[in-house]
């Protein structure tokens, strides 16, 4: 949703920040001070990211916070990279934090290229079939070169008016707005890739919860933190009766929603009572990531299956359309015949 219009820059960032967290979290903890595994880390980076990252270095050589040089270049550097660093510099666990941050980078990376090799080539499928579809009713003396293109372009907006909406509704409303919870609810509802963007919500609420536990923020402020990094509403919205639960001095999975994977809410509820949630929520991360990209793999598999179905469909219709356009032009010469 929204993917075709990345530049190739934007496509690179996720890769190239991976490598830069990776590397400034080895060096950290092999005790490099950061201002220097900031200059030795940034020339090897993609030139945008290099000029922040040397932003950064500068910032950092006269005293500034790093999290606060971040902020400084939005379209770098995300809020999410900025909290957790934040969280990093406060608890004093900025290397393990940059190591996590590294990890949510590549799965970011891994999950989009996913998906866009699932969309790329049955897009390009119906963009051909909406050519190739009218073309028998077209050759059959059954529509003029007009209707020809009329039948061209309505295939053509049948397909990318909904695109064109969604990708609208992704970037151009607020991520907790009405507009996009309901495509958050829809989407979850999408046979196969519902099942891969709710593992995925899973998995990412689950790694930033376990990042900031490791950071030492209070287990109400990471339930609150980690609901934006799920990237689905509906999702987010599972863990946030489990904050309200904590505040009121209660175990935090108890709040946790009904509606949540059962396995998931008796391993929070287990990592809670022996003291190694934040444990817990690392492998629980991990399972959803594994289960998320299985079924984004499927739908790589089926998607394409089914566009097929629909341009077969297309075909029969138009064969069918051009057909019986002839016969009842034939039908009626005869009849005007006799």
């Amino acid at each position: 949703m929204g993917f075709g219009n990345q530049s190739d820059k934007e496509k690179a960032m996720p890769k190239t920040l991976a490598m830069a967290y990776d590397n400034l979290s080895t060096m950290l903890e092999a005790g490099v001070p950061l201002l220097r595994s900031l200059n030795t880390v940034a020339p090897g980076l993609e030139p945008c990211v290099k000029k922040a990252f040397l932003a950064l270095a500068d910032g950092v050589s006269k005293g500034n916070a790093l999290a606060e040089m971040m902020s400084q270049s939005p379209k770098v550097f995300s809020p999410l990279d900025i909290m957790l660093i934040n969280a990093g510099e406060t608890s004093g666990s900025l290397a393990e934090l940059m190591g996590l941050l590294a990890k949510w980078h590549e799965m970011s990376r891994r999950m989009l290229r996913k998906m866009l090799t699932g969309l790329l080539l049955p897009v390009l499928i119906l963009t051909i079939a909406a050519f190739i579809a009218p073309v028998p009713n077209f050759v059959l003396g059954g529509q003029t070169m007009g209707g020809y293109v009329f039948s061209v372009a309505g295939i053509l907006l049948l397909f990318w008016v909904p695109a064109a909406i969604i990708v609208f509704i992704v970037r151009l409303t607020p991520r907790t707005g009405l507009l996009r919870r309901g495509l958050d609810r829809f989407v979850l509802r999408v046979p196969v890739l519902g099942t891969a963007m709710y593992k995925l919500a899973l998995s990412r609420f689950l790694w930033v919860f376990h990042a900031l536990c490791k950071a030492g923020v209070p287990l109400a402020d990471c339930v609150g933190m980690a609901i934006p990094s799920a990237g689905n509403a509906v999702v987010g919205d599972l863990f946030r009766p489990a904050a309200e639960r904590v505040r009121a001095g209660e175990p935090m999975g108890d709040g946790l929603s009904s509606k949540l994977p059962i396995e998931l809410v008796e391993m929070w509820k287990v990592g809670e009572e022996t003291g190694n949630l934040d444990e817990v929520t690392k492998r629980l991360a991990q399972q959803n990531t594994e289960a998320a990209e299985f079924w984004f793999a499927e739908f790589v598999r089926w998607f394409p299956r089914f566009v097929y179905f629909l341009f077969a469909l297309l075909m029969i219709y138009y064969v069918f359309k051009g057909w019986s356009q002839i016969y009842s032009m034939s039908f009626e010469s005869l009849e005007s015949w006799k």
